[in-house]
Order: structure tokens, then sequence, then C-alpha cells
């Protein structure tokens, strides 16, 4: 059962050639997506080895640049209210009756808005007390400029109240700094926390290498890889040329090994389990 195998595998490989940078066409789409089977192909390529050359190959697609950051992708606020964000928290020292006040910061990218929060609790078990929050600095890079937003909340925050500053742009890099105090008795057990709600990555549909992009992000999330990659190729193989009949090499190969693992089997219904396998594997060649 070997050398079929064997065989079935020089047939199936493919050159691979290197893409243009900024460049990607059909021709250079079908490639990348051979690059991708290439890999999967390989008997001691895992999962985690697909997905690592798929998420480089989409950095490459999308075009850095040299300042950070890709050509091809727009930021853009996220359409639910799950979105990514940087959270960090500050037990209140400072006691307020005594005029004293914490200085807390927080920094993040991509930021769009700042949510101060006092949240309900400040462990899993254990509720929160109020913190007072005074005077709430925001910084903000964007384009080169950076911006100062100056806000004073100057209140108490009791447990589960917040209070949400929008930027009005989606920022390069934003830094927070807010004062805070509490309560004698609440020292150190009053938990405030600084939210700086983040835009999520876009690809932008005017980026040449876009259809690749999307191809390759579908077979990332494909539960099964190997049905993914053929499916991917087989597509655009029938698009370009369309008197093709795309074979499902990955799938192929895969059941060729599980066929081969079988037949090695102390067990007879395994050992007869791969034949069986063997058998129709080798009539879809047909």
């Amino acid at each position: 059962m070997r050398r079929p195998l064997i065989l079935l595998s020089l047939l199936a490989s493919v050159p691979l050639f290197a893409a243009d940078r900024g460049e990607c066409d059909a021709a250079t789409h079908l490639v990348t997506l051979y690059q991708v089977r290439s890999i999967a192909l390989k008997s001691y390529s895992s999962e985690y080895d697909i997905d690592n050359f798929i998420d480089h190959r989409i950095d490459d697609l999308r075009e850095p640049l040299r300042e950070g950051g890709f050509r091809w992708v727009r930021w853009m606020r996220p359409s639910g209210s799950n979105g990514p964000e940087v959270k960090k928290g500050h037990r209140a020292v400072g006691v307020q009756d005594r005029d004293e006040r914490d200085t807390f910061e927080a920094s993040g990218d991509h930021g769009f808005a700042v949510r101060i929060e006092v949240p309900e609790k400040k462990t899993a078990f254990s509720r929160n007390n109020r913190v007072y929050v005074g005077s709430v600095t925001i910084r903000y890079a964007f384009h080169g400029e950076t911006r100062t937003l100056k806000k004073s909340i100057d209140t108490w925050m009791n447990p589960d109240t917040s209070r949400t500053f929008d930027l009005d742009t989606i920022s390069d890099h934003v830094d927070v700094a807010i004062e805070s105090s509490t309560d004698a008795k609440t020292v150190r057990e009053a938990l405030v926390e600084i939210h700086i709600l983040q835009a999520v990555a876009d690809d932008d549909p005017e980026n040449p290498a876009y259809p690749a992009i999307q191809s390759l992000r579908r077979i990332r999330n494909a539960t099964d890889s190997r049905y993914a990659i053929d499916d991917e190729i087989a597509r655009l193989e029938t698009a370009m040329f369309p008197q093709s009949d795309p074979m499902p090499i990955a799938q192929i190969i895969a059941d060729l090994r599980r066929a081969d693992q079988l037949s090695r089997s102390s067990k007879d219904a395994d050992k007869d389990k791969g034949a069986q396998l063997f058998r129709e594997t080798m009539r879809r060649l047909h």
C-alpha cells in the first residue's frame, strides 16, 4: 500500500512560486492555496503548522508598513458590544476626606472610547465599594497628531456605574490617567477600572489580495482544514479553468494514510476497514 501512497504524493506535489508583494491576481491566489496544501500534505505537519503559515501569509498579503500596521487594513468600530478592550484596575488608597488622590494610568492601541467603571464586585465573591473619581486625562495619537481630552468627573461613583468618553475617531494609541480616592474604611477595598474600547482590524476590499485573504481565513476557521483547502482550490480552479475537473488531493492523501494506518493494526476488523477505505479512495482516482 505504501507504493501508491508515495506515488500519489509525488504526483500531487506542485512547484512553489514567490509572489511579488502587492500583487495577487487569480494565479497568485491559486499558488497561495497550493502552498497551504503542500504543508497539509506533509505527514509531520499539524494544524498548528497550517494555521501558522496562513497567519503569516495573510500578514504578507496585507502589506506591512515600515512604521507599523498594514497598508490594506482598516480599523473599524465593532458592530456589537463585545469588541476588544484594554482593561486595567486599581484599588484606591487615597482617602477622599483627607483630600488624598491616587493617580492611575492605562494605555492601549486603536482605541475609540474610554470608559471609567466601578465594577459591581472587586473579586468574584466580594462586593465592591464606592470610589471618588476626580479628573480624567486622555491623550491620544491620530495620524501623527497628539490630542488631549481633559474631563472632570469629581463625584462618587457607586459599584456597577460607569462613565464613557468618546474620542470621535479611532486613535493610533491612547494613554489615560485618572485621579481616585475612597473612604477611610475602604482603603484598598474599592476598585476602579479604566477600559479602553478598541477597534477591530478589517481587511480592505480594495486590496488586490482580498479574495486570497478571504480564502485563507475560511481555511483557518474550518473544522477540518483538508476539506476546506480542497474546496477553495476546486472553486478557484473551476473559475480559472472551466473545463477542469479538480481533484481533492488533500482528502485523498489523508484517506490513504488512514487506510495504511488501519492496515497495520493487529485487529482484523481494522484491517478490513483499511482495505475498504483504500479501495474506495483508489476508485476516486479513476
